[in-house]
């Protein structure tokens, strides 16, 4: 089995790949008095049956990342027995792992729990670091917490059942790695596209696996997203409004490539990307199987949704925006910055 070491502040876990991750997984369990799977219903009817464990089954969908949410899971916890040598498995996407990171975080002051991410955008992205968090009609992902896992567990061939959907889904942030920080893991994924809704693990569990590299470096450096880790938010400024604009009708990792080609654009108008790199991007961006239209998204929703994102400092809205495929920094507009810019950002 490989694994990779993410030497985090406030404590080192290892990331496991390989398909007897649930036999390691099981394992592992046995060091806790007990161990509970949760899991939205769809993934436990397929993956379920691999872990001899209980299973608090949730409704799949963006909207279950709620505060109700999380005080069902809290009374069920409660309910079992769980205490604070209780061990909970997320098996599931992102928002599996976004729910149970954070009630774990909370439940008894903070629990053991594990990621077995099911989703590619979960396997490369969200499963690692120990970003948690909920919704609010404010905004995505207002209420969260930094809590790490114990571990994860990563088998690539679980994404044989996923749609060609949740493939693009993921390829948002597969990506916006190389954009920000790989050049030539940018040239890898831009060249293979294909491989990817064809699963083609020779191509795919290298580049899950590099994703994963990068991201535990860049944890291990700022795990509390105040300096490095921002670069990660590429895409995600617009990408988070473009969500909340159209009533989370589009999924995290389609907007988060809406919002990459956006800010590409808006790099290159502020005269920050040259027109070569913006043209590479936008071809890799457009070989994903996504209609990249915004003509049904309202410009006054949107422009209250980057008000109120997460990550704005000093009154302005932060962007993180290519200086190269490869290198990214952050920039702070004004709302009267961000108008100027506008119709040509959105129609290209």
């Amino acid at each position: 089995m490989d694994r990779i070491v993410v030497q985090a502040p406030s404590g080192a876990y290892n990331i496991h790949f390989g398909r007897d991750i649930w036999q390691q997984v099981q394992q592992m369990a046995r060091g806790y008095d007990q161990a509970l799977v949760v899991s939205d219903k769809n993934v436990a009817a397929l993956y379920g049956h691999r872990l001899p464990f209980p299973i608090s089954p949730l409704e799949p969908g963006e909207g279950t990342k709620s505060f109700e949410t999380i005080a069902a899971l809290v009374d069920d916890w409660a309910e079992r027995g769980l205490d604070r040598y209780s061990l909970v498995i997320a098996l599931g996407g992102g928002v599996v792992g976004d729910l149970v990171g954070l009630t774990a975080s909370v439940y008894r002051r903070g629990i053991a729990y594990v990621q077995i991410p099911t989703t590619l955008v979960a396997q490369v992205d969200g499963g690692v670091g120990g970003k948690t968090g909920i919704n609010t009609p404010r905004g995505k992902n207002l209420v969260g917490t930094f809590y790490q896992p114990w571990g994860v567990f990563i088998d690539p061939s679980v994404l044989s059942t996923l749609p060609d959907r949740e493939i693009t889904n993921g390829l948002g942030e597969v990506l916006k790695y190389g954009v920000v920080n790989d050049p030539a893991l940018f040239e890898v994924v831009r060249g293979h596209v294909d491989a990817f809704y064809e699963l083609d693990l020779e191509v795919v569990a290298p580049v899950i696996r590099r994703c994963v590299e990068i991201k535990g470096e860049i944890v291990a450096a700022d795990e509390r997203d105040r300096g490095l880790r921002r670069i990660l938010n590429h895409g995600h400024t617009f990408g988070h409004a473009i969500e909340k604009a159209a009533g989370y009708r589009h999924s995290h990792g389609e907007a988060v490539l809406m919002g990459m080609l956006l800010e590409g654009r808006l790099a290159h108008l502020l005269g920050l990307l040259s027109s070569a790199d913006l043209a590479a991007i936008e071809d890799a961006l457009f070989r994903v199987k996504l209609d990249y239209s915004f003509a049904h998204l309202d410009k006054g929703e949107m422009i209250s949704a980057l008000i109120h994102d997460k990550k704005n400092r000093k009154g302005s809205i932060s962007f993180i925006l290519p200086r190269e495929i490869g290198r990214a920094e952050e920039v702070l507009l004004s709302v009267e910055d961000v108008e100027k810019y506008w119709d040509e950002v959105i129609r290209g």
